[in-house]
């Protein structure tokens, strides 16, 4: 039986910076990967969802291109051969996941793994003795629990189509409904979005009115508070049933979005007693241990927080502290910057407006809505929001959140000045870069609003 320092399965950027690492600090170093080197970011999520997104944004620009004096005509889009090149991107990614790893010295098994004690992993004939596991094998989408599920499609599948449905239903509220919304909406689909309550459930209340009123504008139908009581056929078309409306869809294509949940499926954590949450993800503590000494697990498989950026640092850290002697570092899980790729895009950094009433007695918020050159001489005006939350006491920056052009981008920036302590000082103090949308953040000439709490 073959012996390795660290066994990791799950390829994906958590699993396979772990390795990297471990075997950069002279670890000898096994990974499992079942499917496709990159996992759910590269190869099913962030990065072929943003390129669908960039494709998407191109209406918004064509639509006023007219107002900037071009004019163009016979305009076409060829969905195919969006596909192809989406499909090319990700098997070059899919190479530089593989052939880093490799580089590094980790030997890599395209074999579905489990656990067959807590230092043996088993797949099909192979057995390898480790002296210590991580388990790096991310989520899956969530499925619907109805009649007729089966006539549904999920986020991963939604990517391989070859061509945009005339009527896609979607169902969910997160940020991932919200997307698919918005790129199908703007790429000519119609589509409806089924919400069971509002949209996107813990973010400040101002971009979700933001995002709500542009998926109506978009052509975006948003069913709140509503339910699919069922799905089934009629001719070629998908039928789903409403529960509180009691009205009926029919549509081209279903798309289930209601969340992820950790991929645990066919590891045989049983057969070692590796606890597991009430969602049925892996319990670990501040160092991503488990409940048995040498088994770890690292990003959406421990459903903290489910981010790609997350799972990297995680596999860094664990790694750094396993087999390079690092033990002065820790995961920070506070002030996560997040965004939502709508359009135009949310990013927000810190705690919701709601949420900072509760933890600090003396806020100072700074606000600003406004439209930006870029749409100051065309007739469909879309606006900027800007808002940053700041602590009365000692005028340090809490939070900052945005709806606008490249927010991503910017609010990036901001998390920055945050992770350093600055204060509103500090932004005032800033001269500002003219003419920017990102100039809006060091002119302030004061608070828009004051909240003081007894």
């Amino acid at each position: 039986m073959r012996e390795f320092d660290l066994v990791v399965i799950g390829g994906g950027s958590g699993g396979v910076r772990a390795a990297r690492i471990a075997a950069m600090h002279g670890a000898k170093v096994a990974l499992f990967e079942k499917d496709r080197m990159g996992g759910t970011c590269v190869i099913r999520g962030c990065i072929p969802k943003k390129l669908l997104f960039y494709s998407a944004q191109f209406k918004n620009t064509l639509d006023i291109a007219g107002n900037y004096g071009w004019s163009i005509k016979n305009i076409s889009k060829n969905f195919k051969k969006l596909i192809i090149n989406k499909n090319k991107e990700l098997k070059r990614l899919e190479r530089i996941y593989e052939e880093n790893a490799k580089k590094s010295g980790v030997k890599i098994f395209h074999e579905e793994a489990f656990l067959e004690s807590k230092n043996i992993v088993k797949a099909g004939n192979l057995k390898l003795f480790t002296k210590n596991i991580i388990i790096a094998t991310g989520g899956v989408p969530k499925s619907l629990d109805v009649i007729g599920n089966e006539y549904c499609i999920n986020s991963d599948q939604i990517m391989e189509l070859n061509k945009i449905p005339e009527k896609l239903s979607i169902i969910g509220s997160g940020y991932i409904a919200i997307e698919f919304a918005f790129i199908f909406s703007m790429l000519g689909a119609k589509v409806v979005l089924i919400c069971r309550k509002n949209i996107l459930r813990g973010f400040d209340d101002h971009l979700i009115k933001l995002v709500k009123e542009r998926l109506i504008a978009s052509g975006v139908k948003v069913l709140l508070n509503e339910e699919v009581k069922k799905i089934s056929l009629k001719n070629s078309l998908k039928k789903i049933s409403l529960k509180k409306s009691k009205s009926v869809l029919l549509t081209d294509e279903i798309l289930v979005a209601i969340g992820r949940h950790a991929n645990i499926k066919g590891l045989c954590l049983d057969n070692i007693g590796i606890k597991l949450s009430k969602k049925k993800s892996i319990i670990v503590d501040k160092n991503l241990k488990t409940n048995i000494r040498n088994i770890y697990a690292i990003g959406d498989v421990t459903d903290r927080v489910n981010l790609t950026p997350v799972a990297i640092a995680e596999g860094q850290f664990l790694s750094d502290k396993l087999f390079g002697g690092i033990n002065n570092k820790k995961i920070n899980l506070d002030n996560i910057g997040t965004a939502v790729f709508s359009s135009p895009p949310i990013s927000t950094i810190g705690p919701t407006e709601k949420e900072t009433l509760k933890k600090y007695k003396n806020i100072d918020i700074y606000e600003s809505v406004f439209t930006s050159l870029k749409y100051s001489i065309v007739n469909k005006k879309i606006p900027t929001y800007i808002k940053i939350l700041v602590n009365g006491k000692n005028k340090r920056i809490i939070a900052a959140h945005m709806f606008g052009d490249e927010a991503p981008e910017i609010i990036q920036v901001l998390a920055i000045a945050i992770q350093a302590n600055a204060t509103i000082d500090n932004f005032n103090n800033t001269m500002a870069i003219h003419p920017t949308v990102a100039e809006e953040f060091v002119t302030f000439k004061g608070p828009s609003r004051r909240i003081k709490r007894v």
